[in-house]
């Protein structure tokens, strides 16, 4: 009778064990599972098709040939007209677009507006004043894109 019950026990601790050892195994590999879906979801990026983001692209483009042509000294095409979008370009987060955005980008684009006036002479210190609000606006509210801006600069 002894021997009944301790094989009994046996039976139902190993049972036990079984039981345990399969909740363990199941717990983890839930665990597993979660991770590897976080791993292949894709990262999007959605400030890549903003329309302020799209803008600030070709702001980029512009300014660099900008840059070009005060280089090789010659004249340089108003961007004025197209840098308006900036005042009503949406943005990804709208919490950017307050009122200290848009003073910088009025500040922008009034020193734009004086990079095309006067003698050429003048040009490059107006384009650094232009290069400047770029930097300070960036450094206030999206300072990725900074180290690629400062390409933009004129010594």
């Amino acid at each position: 009778m002894l021997l009944r019950l301790s094989a009994s026990l046996s039976r139902r601790m190993l049972k036990k064990c079984c039981f345990f050892i399969l909740l363990v195994f199941s717990l983890f590999s839930c665990k597993e599972k979660a991770k590897e879906q976080v791993k292949t979801v894709p990262v999007t990026q959605p400030k890549q098709d903003a329309p302020l983001a799209l803008l600030m692209r070709e702001m980029y483009l512009d300014m660099e040939e900008m840059k070009i042509s005060l280089e090789k000294k010659e004249t340089i095409k108003s961007y004025l007209e197209k840098h308006q979008a900036i005042l009503t370009a949406k943005a990804t987060d709208p919490k950017v677009k307050d009122a200290i955005f848009d003073q910088m980008a009025i500040g922008y684009l009034e020193s734009l507006r004086q990079l095309g006036l006067g003698p050429y002479e003048l040009k490059v210190s107006k384009y650094k004043i232009v290069y400047n609000y770029c930097i300070a606006c960036h450094e206030k509210y999206c300072p990725g894109p900074i180290k690629k801006i400062t390409n933009l600069q004129i010594e």
